[in-house]
């Protein structure tokens, strides 16, 4: 009798056991369930026409990234995809107009501000590391201060940068640290302040190449360059101004010259210095200054004292 009353309470483990197991089944499902449901509904929000719509709908996805790890990847696509959609460069002069633009404006620094916060150290849910896509978007207003890209493919390609009268773009305090992957390639600097002073360069790989800097004042005042690569090979300095001052060359190979790339076999141009001004005069520490591959000082390129350029690189 007691090997018979061992064998039924080994049989209702295995039934508790399995009843346990599809209980847990059946939840991890409902959870799923509710998971993708969110996700349909904040992306519905944003796409709604009222603006206050699209900005809870942006709140939502952003909360719902925080909550599902193994999609956050997704949510943060939707959102960076919705800066990529088409916006006004300026504001327009009819008035019915322009509050539309505005309101939407308002969408997009919200969008801009919620990747910010989770960019920084500290935020209760972390998204560096993660890739970031602002491809061929307007950026008018936006802060990234603090911000660490660790990791991941970060993409301004073709990005406009045109901040309006006080608004400004901020990377101030911004770590490009190793493993980080960041394309300015081809975005325009066309007009305001951007700004990335004090920004470390430590290990990441950035590159300008191509980008045209035609009204903007960008500012890399105390900016440390002390590893990793920034190009900014057949980049256009036109007008405006690039500012240097206080910053610090210590490690970091900064190009402005000729590249040569033997994995497609092709060579990136030397930036090109038609006006404007690149202003490295003030410069803090040029213990390993830029490359520029020229041997004359262009219009507008301002070096520190007693430095030559045929001696850069």
């Amino acid at each position: 009798m007691a090997i018979v009353a061992g064998g039924g309470g080994v049989v209702a483990l295995v039934v508790a056991y399995r009843r346990q197991h599809l209980n847990e089944t059946t939840d991890a499902r409902e959870h799923d369930k509710a998971l993708i449901e969110r996700f349909g509904a904040a992306a519905e929000q944003l796409g709604a026409e009222q603006p206050a719509v699209r900005m809870a709908g942006a709140y939502a996805m952003a909360r719902l990234a925080d909550e599902w790890p193994q999609e956050r990847q997704m949510c943060i696509d939707v959102l960076c995809g919705y800066l990529r959609m088409p916006h006004a460069l300026d504001p327009p002069s009819d008035n019915q107009a322009l509050t539309t633009w505005q309101r939407e404006r308002k969408v997009r620094e919200t969008v801009l501000q919620l990747i910010g916060a989770h960019l920084r150290d500290g935020a209760p849910e972390s998204w560096q590391g993660y890739d970031l896509n602002f491809a061929g978007a307007v950026i008018d207003a936006a802060d990234f201060r603090g911000a660490r890209f660790t990791g991941g493919d970060i993409v301004f390609v073709e990005t406009v940068f045109v901040a309006h009268g006080r608004d400004q773009i901020i990377f101030d305090d911004v770590d490009f640290a190793k493993g980080s992957h960041v394309y300015f390639r081809l975005a325009e600097f066309r007009s305001g302040s951007v700004r990335f002073n004090r920004a470390t360069f430590s290990g990441g790989w950035v590159t300008f190449d191509s980008a045209s800097f035609t009204g903007a004042q960008v500012n890399f005042r105390e900016a440390n360059f002390t590893a990793g690569e920034i190009l900014f090979e057949d980049a256009e300095f036109s007008d405006g101004c690039i500012d240097f001052s206080g910053a610090s060359f210590t490690g970091s190979t900064v190009n402005f010259g000729e590249h040569h790339l033997p994995s497609i076999y092709r060579t990136v141009p030397p930036a090109h210095f038609s006006g404007g001004t690149v202003d490295f005069s003030q410069a803090a520490d040029f213990t390993q200054p830029p490359h520029f591959g020229l041997q004359t000082l262009p219009p507008g390129l301002r070096l520190p004292s007693g430095t030559n350029i045929s001696d850069l690189p």
